[in-house]
Order: structure tokens, then sequence, then C-alpha cells
């Protein structure tokens, strides 16, 4: 059972029965002083923010208002004809009021707000709301043809119609929950006996002869029931008979604002104009909505667990999964780089997570590195933008590819990274290298294996067609996907592909390597050095080999080279070939031409 507190009206006083003190007729602001309120139970809506129910209906209630009405009939003296009540029948009146009220809390719960007692009179109010099961439409209609979709608020499915008149518009909107009509009712010291409860029927988005006609209902129904408990009686007969009673097959009409007298005076109906009702209305429908789905169980479709909607997440695309899978889901893939692939889990959907919903999944740690690698994958699709050797800042490069590094002040290529060279063409690896061992910084078997290593590396690589991102195939087969924009491409021939393997046209298409990929490097190497240790084993230095051009015998002084006095030329002990000792050709066991690679 809510608590409940309005703001008090002009203050009235009872006029009780000599035997009976009444107080002043006022609803106490705090709910402290009031002798049967309870605490509401905390609903968590779309901004995160807890409210209890009162306040979630607080613009429908209208409690002050329905306070002042039932004070005016009080002062009247409408309901305290008690001088004429014995004793007896007081007490036992009292008692079936207390029972009452005791089954009403049992039924309706938080739906009704009971306040402190007036003298000895019960005040309570109960929310009543409709059952909609497939919605229900609400037109409304505008007296002004200057009124717009937008001034009204309706929603995307929301249609615009010409009314009866020409300077009247309707606009039809879908809703899945109406606002509560409050129904707030103050016993009197004889009722149940002799008179029925005073009320008060509050429906703020309904017009005015609309209420008049459903304050009909309740008098009704004590016609039929007099002298019996009748409040459950009204609320059910409110709740499931609006619709019909009021005429409303299947669509609420709502306006024109037209002003219209001679309505009962227990009737609170609509004050504002519609344009200001409307996006109350919707608003209202979405928080409704909301606090549904978080009591309701649902499927989450990764791990098939079910639980209630408050551990779900619902995607911008409407579908649902459990924050826990999410969170492992969001979390792997920034761990891992490929932020292409944080979009909806669904088969069928492929709807980006916001980043808004990203900040609650993640970590703060993953957040930032998300949000960096965004950033680098941003500035890498940038043709003007490249990265400092030095550093690794971002720069901006010009047309002569140029670039200064704002952090290190380093002027380089954009293209080869090496310091800037105007009027040069950029060195290829291979004579990076040949300058590196020409300066003496690496030796040649040094060389040897870096040219290897680059020669694998640019063998086994692709760039993707859509981001030109390297791309490296270890293992597998041809079709690749790009890690950083997700485009699946063939490695043989670099070429887009859409979906499927219908690309391949044989299956060995689909896993045969490259040309590039047909000698392994590192196997000729090892092979190489076997081969040359068992030579070294059975022709140690000191012993005689054959020419490899005339065949004489010749005596071995070295392990590299070995010299021929007939043919009066040097030849490598690792390849077989001639040497001829001059300039950087000295350096010849070991080289790429020696081990046979080739750019």
């Amino acid at each position: 059972m809510a608590a409940a507190s309005a703001v008090a009206s002009s203050p009235q006083a009872l006029e009780a029965h000599p035997a009976v003190p009444v107080q002043e007729f006022s609803v106490e602001a705090s709910s402290s002083s009031s002798s049967r309120a309870v605490e509401a139970r905390p609903v968590s809506c779309n901004g995160g923010g807890e409210e209890c129910v009162l306040e979630r209906h607080s613009p429908w209630v209208a409690a002050a208002e329905a306070e002042s009405r039932l004070g005016e009939a009080a002062s009247a003296g409408l309901y305290l004809r008690v001088e004429k009540l014995a004793e007896e029948e007081l007490r036992d009146n009292r008692q079936r009021q207390d029972d009452e009220l005791m089954a009403l809390e049992a039924i309706y719960g938080d739906d009704l707000a009971e306040f402190e007692n007036k003298g000895e009179l019960r005040y309570f109010q109960i929310y009543i709301h409709y059952d909609l099961h497939d919605g229900v439409e609400v037109c409304a209609k505008l007296s002004s043809a200057n009124d717009s979709p937008k001034d009204v608020g309706c929603p995307d499915d929301g249609t615009e119609e010409h009314g009866d008149r020409p300077d009247e518009f309707s606009y039809t909107c879908n809703f899945e929950y109406l606002p509560p009509l409050v129904l707030t009712c103050l016993l009197p010291l004889s009722y149940p006996s002799k008179d029925p409860p005073y009320f008060t029927a509050t429906a703020k988005w309904m017009d005015g002869p609309d209420v008049s006609q459903l304050c009909e209902m309740p008098d009704n129904i004590w016609a039929e029931l007099p002298g019996q408990e009748v409040v459950c009686q009204w609320v059910e007969g409110i709740r499931n008979s609006s619709f019909s009673y009021l005429r409303f097959d299947g669509k609420i009409t709502l306006g024109p604002d037209i002003a219209t007298h001679k309505l009962d005076n227990r009737a609170i109906s609509r004050s504002l104009p519609l344009e200001s009702v409307i996006p109350s209305m919707l608003s209202y429908s979405s928080k409704k909505h909301y606090e549904a789905f978080l009591q309701d169980f649902h499927m989450c479709m990764i791990c098939l667990n079910q639980t209630k909607g408050s551990n779900f997440i619902k995607l911008p695309c409407q579908h649902l999964f459990c924050v826990k899978c999410m969170e492992t889901l969001c979390g792997m893939h920034v761990k891992e780089g490929s932020l292409f692939q944080l979009v909806c889990p669904d088969t069928k959907c492929s709807a980006s997570i916001p980043p808004y919903l990203l900040k609650t999944l993640l970590s703060e740690g993953e957040f930032q590195r998300w949000d960096r690698l965004t950033l680098e994958k941003a500035l890498d699709l940038m043709s003007d933008v490249v990265h400092c050797p030095r550093c690794s800042i971002g720069c901006l490069g010009d047309e002569d590819y140029n670039a200064q590094c704002p952090k290190c002040c380093f002027v380089f290529c954009s293209l080869c990274k090496d310091p800037r060279h105007p009027g040069k063409e950029c060195l290829t690896p291979e004579q990076k290298l040949q300058r590196l061992q020409a300066s003496g910084k690496m030796t040649a078997s040094g060389m040897v294996e870096e040219m290897m290593s680059i020669k694998m590396l640019y063998g086994d690589a692709r760039s993707c067609p859509k981001c030109k991102m390297t791309i490296s195939k270890t293992e597998g087969c041809n079709k690749v996907v790009c890690i950083s924009c997700g485009q699946a491409f063939c490695f043989l021939c670099g070429k887009a592909i859409i979906s499927g393997y219908g690309h391949f046209s044989k299956r060995r298409d689909l896993f045969e390597p490259g040309k590039e990929d047909t000698k392994d490097w590192q196997n000729q190497m090892n092979w190489l050095e076997i081969r040359n240790r068992i030579r070294a084993q059975k022709h140690p230095v000191g012993s005689t080999v054959k020419c490899p051009k005339c065949r004489q015998k010749i005596y071995k002084d070295n392990v590299e080279y070995i010299f021929c006095r007939a043919c009066q030329a040097s030849y490598c002990t690792l390849c077989r070939k001639q040497v001829e000792f001059t300039g950087l050709q000295s350096d010849h066991w070991g080289s790429p031409q020696c081990v046979g690679i080739k750019f």
C-alpha cells in the first residue's frame, strides 16, 4: 500500500455530531502523521531513478482538488447524519469499514493510498488501471487548424485526419497503457448501514462529460446494493465496464476543447488542452511499459537462461539479451580489438551497440581502451593522417608526403617513415639492409635473416579492399576477414566477398596456398646449414676437395671459400659458385645471392 501525500487546499471544518469530535478536513503533507500509511516499493524507470507509486501517478491524481470537493460536501453535512444512529449501529459500521479497508489493501496493494482519518472518517484513494491487452487507439480532435502533429506529440505511427468541421483536425495515437482513473472516497459514519461513501472520480485525461457519465455507475450500484459494502464493486465496475459504458468502441475520442457546463461536481476531468495532455499520456505509457518489462520474465538467446527484465538489456533494435552475456561479449571484442563486431548478437541483425550502452557494459579500463581504439581506427581511415615512427603520435601529411610530429618535431616521409628526403625516391627494404651492412651495423647472416623475414611478411600479407589495412594469414582457408572493418575477401586475388564461398569455384582454390607461399624459407635455411655441416665433417680444413669446375684436387684451407690453382678462381663452399673478391662480393658466403633468395 503506497504512502500518500497531497497538497492541502483551503481547509474546511467538518460539522460533527456533539459526541463525535471531528478534526479539520485536510490531507497532511507528511506521511509520518498518517495512521495507516505504508511506504511504496521503488520502481526503476528509464532514467534509472526510483519513484513511488503516488509520484508516478501524481500528474493524474489531483489530490488537492478531490480533497477540496470532498471538504465542501463534508462541510455541508451531507453524510454526517449520525444523530439518528444508535451506538451499536455506529460500532457495527466502524467494524465493517475496517474489514472493508483490510480487504481493499489485500486486493489492490500499491494501488490503494490510505490517508489520515478525518476525525473518525476514513479517507483513501484507489488507482484504477485498465487492462489493455492489445492496446487502444486514442483519437485527439483539435479545434484549431493551425495545430500540427508535432504540437500533439503523437508517435511516428500517428495518423492525421480532417474532422467533421473545416477547422478541426484529428490525430490517432496507439497506447499500451492509459493513465489511471482515481477514485477518492470518504466514508461517513453512516456507511454502510444508511448512506453510500462520498466520492470523486478523477480522470485528468478524459473529457468532462465522460467522467460525469462514469459518476453515475457508483450511484446505480448503490441503488442495487443498499446497506452493503460497495467500494470494491465500484472499482471493478469502473475498471471492467468503462469503455462499454462510455460507448468507446475500440477507439477513445478526446476533444475538441470546448467549455462544458453542468458537469457532475464529483467528476474531476481534463482541464488542460490536448496539446499538453497527449504528450503526458505518451510519457506515462512509456514508463509503464518499461516497468512491465522489468517485472516480466524473458529468455536470453545467448545463454538460454530465463530471468526478470531487470537483468536484461534492450538494444535500440529492440532485441533483448541478459546483461552478463552482453558484458562478456563486449569485453571480449574490446580485448581482441574487433570493434566491428560490437553489434547486436542476433543472427539477422547488425545494429551497432551505441556508446552509452557500452559505457554501462564495459569496465572503466575496457571503455577507455574502446575509446582509444575507436579513435585510432578513425585516424587510420583518414588518408592524410600518419603516425610518427618515433612516438606513434598522429600527424597530418601534406601533398608531398611530408609530415612533422607535433610532440617530438621529427620531420619524416609519410610513405617510408624515414627522415624527410625531398626529391629522392623511398628506399626499398633490400636497399635499407644493404646500407646497414655496408655501414658495419649488420652482419651478412643477420642481413639474410632479415631479408627472409621481410619476404615471409610480404608473402603472407594482403591489403583489405575496404580499409586498406595489411592482413596476414597464418593458417586456414583463403577466405579471410579483416579484423579492423570485418570485410571478407579472397586472400589469393584480394577481391571482396559479400557472403558465402561462391567466389571459390573449386575446393583447391579455397585451400591452395599462393605462389609466394610455396617455399618454406626457414626449412631451406636449416637444410643448407645441415648440408654445410656434413660437408665440413667430410672435408675439414686441411683436407683435399675437388674443384667444382675442373675437378682438380684442391687443398682446403678455409671453411667458407676454396681456391683452385688450376682455374685461378675462388669458389663458395656453400653454393659451389665462383666468387670474385672485389668490394662487397667478399661477403658472398651466406648472402641472399648465396642461398638463392630473390626480391
